[in-house]
């Protein structure tokens, strides 16, 4: 018996060991009882030796054209053909549950049955999917063809890019004031209304003044009322009362708010761990993060601002595809020169953020000389559509008493699912 240098790492007898001798693999074996069984070409690691110290023995390893984990079903077994796959690029085999009769080890299974038990090892063995490559033609991709595609609310949107599907990332970009926020509300009231839940992490905004927008957006604008504040003369819209409780209702167990005055609020850990929370517990599968300026980048340091921008931006992506949910990234770009408009490798200061998203849209605001003669006030243009290649163009209209963004001709009403339980009806 033969083992590394020094010590007992890889157990094998070396005149047995010939790639081209049947077995022709190679017989992984629980412990040293089990390799004198099989004998030829049949190796153990030694019982105190890490999984990471077999790494002298890959030359040997890979001189066989598969190795078979002759282990008995059970953990044990899992756990050696899982490291045998992390460790060693060729083929593991595994018997089928059947082959060892309900013998505890291969020892047993040669007294009682004989050598030729053995060698059915090989034949009832099946091949591990390689890990990290996937059989084309075994992915079910038609199931996800159609599946809970979250619609914007917005029919010319949704024709573009097809709504905001699972496991994408959506990066939203425009200047400051020009609506993102205002719009993505209503995005968010929208997949509320179609079932889904949402968390959103939202950087400058105190909770009460959040939830006074977007109760606002909920309304509409039946079910608002003007106010003037004697000071200023500016008019407020305040929510009425008749309908607060049932649109808190409509709120409860779907659309959650993460908390800034926390400690570390604002840490893309917090952000991240709380998302992944509000997923686990909660079941919420759309979430918001406005804005990452107000983030508070690891790595920005050593970085630089812009590359750690990016960076969250993976972290987010790979939480979108990881949990199957959909996330709505705001951007701001950086400042052009002119009047230039805005392109996608504008966002964020750099291309590497829309480089990692799925859509990339842009908000901007038409100049207020311009709205009557073009007959909209917002122009939402799609920068970037991954999926469908989309580059289309929405016109959109403002109303003020609902804080609604709507196309272009259409109309702010919209009816949500509070309105089912307000005892006024709609």
């Amino acid at each position: 018996m033969t083992t590394g240098p020094n010590n007992e790492k890889l157990l094998f007898h070396p005149e047995f060991m010939d790639p081209d001798q049947p077995p022709f693999g190679l017989f992984w074996c629980k412990d040293a009882e089990d390799m004198q069984a099989v004998q030829i070409n049949a190796v153990c690691k030694g019982l105190l030796t890490p999984w990471r110290e077999l790494g002298e023995w890959s030359e040997l390893i890979c001189r066989f054209p598969y190795v078979l984990v002759a282990v008995p079903p059970g953990p044990e077994r899992d756990k050696i053909a899982e490291e045998l796959q992390a460790r060693f690029p060729i083929p593991v085999l595994v018997p089928g549950d059947s082959a060892f009769h309900g013998c505890a080890s291969t020892r047993e299974l040669r007294d009682n049955y004989g050598t030729q038990a053995l060698d059915w090892l090989i034949i009832d063995a099946q091949e591990l999917p390689a890990p990290g490559v996937l059989n084309v033609a075994e992915i079910d991709c038609d199931a996800e063809a159609s599946i809970k595609r979250t619609s914007s609310g917005l029919p010319l949107l949704d024709r573009e890019i097809g709504g905001f599907a699972p496991g994408e990332l959506s990066v939203w970009t425009g200047r400051r004031g020009e609506g993102k926020s205002t719009l993505l509300g209503q995005i968010l009231l929208d997949a509320v209304n179609q079932g889904h839940r949402a968390c959103v992490y939202s950087g400058e905004l105190p909770a009460k003044q959040f939830k006074r927008f977007i109760r606002q957006q909920a309304a509409g604008y039946l079910h608002v009322t003007p106010q003037e504040d004697p000071r200023t003369g500016k008019t407020f819209y305040m929510v009425n009362d008749d309908v607060k409780g049932p649109i808190d209702d409509w709120f409860r167990g779907s659309l959650f708010l993460t908390d800034i005055r926390d400690k570390n609020a604002h840490d893309e850990d917090t952000i991240l761990r709380l998302f992944e929370g509000a997923h686990r517990r909660y079941g919420c599968d759309t979430f918001l993060v406005d804005n990452v300026m107000t983030a508070q980048l690891r790595g920005e340091a050593a970085m630089g601002y812009y590359r750690a921008q990016s960076a969250f931006a993976g972290r987010l992506s790979d939480f979108c595809k990881r949990q199957n949910v959909h996330v709505h990234l705001v951007a701001h770009p950086r400042k052009t020169e002119g009047n230039r408009p805005l392109e996608a490798d504008d966002v964020g200061g750099s291309g590497d953020i829309t480089n990692r998203a799925d859509n990339v849209l842009k908000v901007e605001r038409v100049p207020e000389e311009k709205v009557q003669e073009l007959g909209y006030s917002t122009l939402l243009t799609v920068l970037k559509n991954r999926e469908f290649g989309s580059r289309g163009r929405v016109k959109l209209e403002f109303n003020e008493p609902s804080r609604r963004l709507y196309q272009m001709g259409g109309s702010p009403a919209a009816r949500y699912g509070w309105m089912k339980k307000y005892r006024g009806g709609c």
